[in-house]
């Protein structure tokens, strides 16, 4: 018997997941709509390297799921990029890739006898969910970040708790979200699998019941290494990398490091600005704003840093977190990400999220306690190499291995 898994895109994670059920010898095929071959990414490579649009897709390439049975959709995947490349991005083709996906599926576990079980994930898993439950085969539910209607609670109490920091348009458009859908695929699932305890209890205030099964992330920690090179004459730099949002906490962050003007010390939050402009202007001294960056020019950030600040409101893991751990740095991080599983005393400081007096604590304690960190930079690296991706696909197909 054999999974059939999909994903929209191809990531990290989804590519592990499908390399969990191909070691085990039970993968039926991974539906994604274009996983690029050794050549196309050589042309790539060749003629268009340079552009960082190239480099991402060249990303979706996965050496180990090279000779995987695939199912593509190749030419709809290359009318989406096109248009993105002429600026009609938007979520509407992201929804579209994942419409793709759940016919895909749905079709072939109809056409493939040997299926028992489908692994899919949360936007994109409805439709092959109807037909794998209407033939008799398991729903494997995958949700790399918390529960929507956890979220909805959250977004709400956020949007009137900083008003002020809302962008023009205010908050992000629902026009694509599928709430009605997350709920059905949610309660068609026969195991969830989850990344962090975070996620699992955002499902539970909800769903008491449902079966949950944790398998966190990994991290590459051949790739994310990177030597200390500050000299300690230096100021105390900090550094937040992602989404500059409500969701993020970049309001409670900016609030925290005004209110403690850690002596000596600067702030480098790298990402995209999607709150309002006027408070883009004003931020307070010491924080620099940077644009969204390759990883090798953001592993190249981490190494001239030297505490990593993740104070979201709302995760399913944050790879971020484990690939700035790996590149030696402690971290300040919130209970609304993979931190509590992750992070010990030695490595850096777990708070709760939404506690403004908590971070304005763990901010004052690091630029007055300079002489701890190689200690805790060492403990952080120590921390990120015992989440390997191998140990992840081993929590894969442990978990999911009754349902074969």
């Amino acid at each position: 018997m054999t999974v059939l898994f999909g994903h929209p895109t191809g990531n990290p994670n989804s590519h592990h997941a499908a390399l969990a059920h191909y070691e085990a010898g039970r993968l039926e095929a991974f539906c994604v709509p274009w996983m690029p071959s050794r050549a196309v990414v050589g042309l790539l490579d060749r003629f268009g390297s340079r552009s960082s649009r190239m480099k991402r897709l060249m990303r979706r390439r996965f050496e180990s799921l090279e000779h995987a049975p695939k199912v593509q959709g190749v030419m709809g995947e290359w009318a989406r990029l096109a248009q993105r490349a002429l600026g009609r991005s938007g979520e509407g083709l992201s929804y579209a890739a994942n419409d793709w996906l759940m016919a895909a599926m749905a079709r072939e576990v109809g056409a493939r006898p040997a299926v028992s079980a489908v692994h899919s994930y949360e936007d994109c898993s409805l439709l092959q969910f109807r037909e794998a439950k209407r033939r008799g085969k398991a729903c494997l539910y995958d949700m790399p970040i918390g529960y929507y209607p956890s979220w909805e609670q959250t977004q709400a109490e956020l949007a009137r708790r900083y008003a002020d920091w809302l962008p023009a348009g205010g908050l992000p458009s629902s026009r694509y979200l599928r709430p009605d859908q997350k709920r059905a695929e949610m309660e068609l699932a026969d195991l969830v699998l989850v990344p962090s305890t975070f996620v699992e209890r955002s499902i539970r205030r909800f769903l008491p019941r449902k079966t949950v099964a944790l398998a966190p992330y990994g991290v590459d920690c051949e790739y994310w290494i990177a030597p200390h090179r500050r000299p300690p004459s230096a100021p105390l730099r900090f550094i937040y990398t992602g989404q500059l949002s409500l969701r993020k906490g970049i309001p409670m962050l900016l609030e925290a490091w005004k209110s403690a003007a850690p002596p000596d010390s600067e702030l480098e939050l790298v990402g995209l600005w999607q709150l309002s402009e006027s408070k883009r202007h004003n931020l307070p001294p010491g924080v620099m704003l940077l644009a969204p960056c390759s990883p090798e020019a953001l592993r190249e950030r981490y190494r001239n840093a030297d505490v990593f600040v993740f104070p979201s409101f709302f995760e399913g893991f944050g790879l971020v977190l484990v690939e700035a751990m790996a590149c030696g740095l402690p971290v300040i991080a919130t209970d609304a990400t993979a931190a509590p599983d992750v992070v010990g005393d030695g490595s850096g400081r777990v708070i709760a999220a939404g506690d403004v007096e908590a971070l304005v604590a763990a901010l004052h304690w690091f630029a007055t306690h300079r002489d701890d960190l190689p200690a805790m930079s060492e403990s952080a690296r120590l921390q990120a190499t015992r989440l390997t991706w191998p140990t992840y696909r081993k929590r894969v197909t442990d978990a999911t291995a009754a349902y074969v």
